[in-house]
């Protein structure tokens, strides 16, 4: 059974939220949250806006190149990914913190410890970024984002799954930041799979996206 990996253009885009509604979906889901340390001398993630001040977990390397953290209180700390992740339902829910350098060891490192043969949903743009690694990839592309990370280029050359956020003035229009990302991919419009558009503020309604939801359940039902 594939991986599924959840993907989008930067942080506060609806990763994390889509992947808890598809674990929650699954019934009997595992998860992983992925965070890579930065490439960059700085942090691309505080005081970029209003958001600045959000702790970020890719400033604090691990001595040893990755980390897969398992303790409990880390895990289930108040408003981290792996807590929103288990209440959703997966089980196990944990955290791979790794650098690019050693990122494809570390995967295959984490994967040892879920049982393939079930649902597995991984949240992070990283695990799409390695070339072997057979997965389902989704990607959630809102109607605005915190930039593009350079990241998500390789999730548009192998996106399963689109989803896009209508704009809450404009309604189904596509993101010029996609369409730009697209271009710096090399990636036609046309290549991309038909969208599933979703509400602006989407995440308010406990339904949504229910008919992708259903289909993705339905297929992996058949798959078992």
């Amino acid at each position: 059974m594939k991986p599924i990996v959840i993907t989008g253009p930067s942080a506060n885009t609806g990763k994390t939220e889509l992947a808890c509604r598809l674990v929650a979906a699954l019934g009997d889901a595992q998860a992983l949250k992925i965070t890579r340390f930065h490439r960059e001398s700085h942090c691309p993630v505080h005081g970029v806006d209003e958001h600045g001040d959000d702790n970020c977990d890719g400033c604090e390397e691990s001595p040893s190149g990755f980390e897969l953290v398992t303790d409990e209180a880390r895990l289930n700390a108040p408003g981290k990914d792996t807590q929103r992740l288990a209440a959703a339902g997966a089980k196990p829910a944990l955290w791979l913190r790794a650098a690019p350098h050693v990122f494809e060891y570390a995967l295959q490192a984490a994967l040892k410890q879920f049982d393939l043969a079930r649902p597995l949903v991984i949240e992070g743009n990283s695990a799409a970024n390695v070339d072997d690694f057979q997965a389902r990839v989704v990607l959630i592309w809102p109607s605005k984002s915190r930039g593009v990370k350079g990241s998500v280029l390789a999730a548009l050359k192998r996106c399963s799954d689109l989803l896009l956020v209508e704009d809450a003035g404009e309604g189904r229009v596509w993101p010029e930041s996609l369409l730009t990302a697209c271009a710096k991919a090399g990636v036609r419009k046309e290549d991309l799979p038909e969208p599933t558009w979703l509400k602006a503020r989407w995440w308010m309604s406990e339904q949504e996206p229910r008919a992708w939801l259903a289909g993705i359940v339905s297929q992996v039902v058949a798959a078992k």
